[in-house]
């Protein structure tokens, strides 16, 4: 997929086409290696909250308790 560089105010930026699925205010991290740039989704810290993970422990199944202690 071919984009142009384009003017955006002082700076420049891509306009990403909408088939990609994109959603505006999605955050991404930006990497140049060499003459390539890479785009990386920033992921929201996953115990950030602690509140989301009250009862988490009691909803494991036995059987899910079991597989998490099994040696490979």
């Amino acid at each position: 997929m071919e984009v142009k560089i384009r003017q955006m105010g002082h700076d420049v930026g891509v306009v990403l086409p909408a088939a990609l699925g994109l959603t505006v205010g999605d955050r991404y991290e930006l990497h140049q290696m060499d003459d390539t740039l890479v785009l990386t989704p920033v992921h929201q810290e996953l115990f950030a909250n602690p509140a989301d993970w009250v009862g988490f422990r009691d909803s494991i199944s036995q059987e899910d308790q079991e597989w998490d202690r099994f040696e490979d």
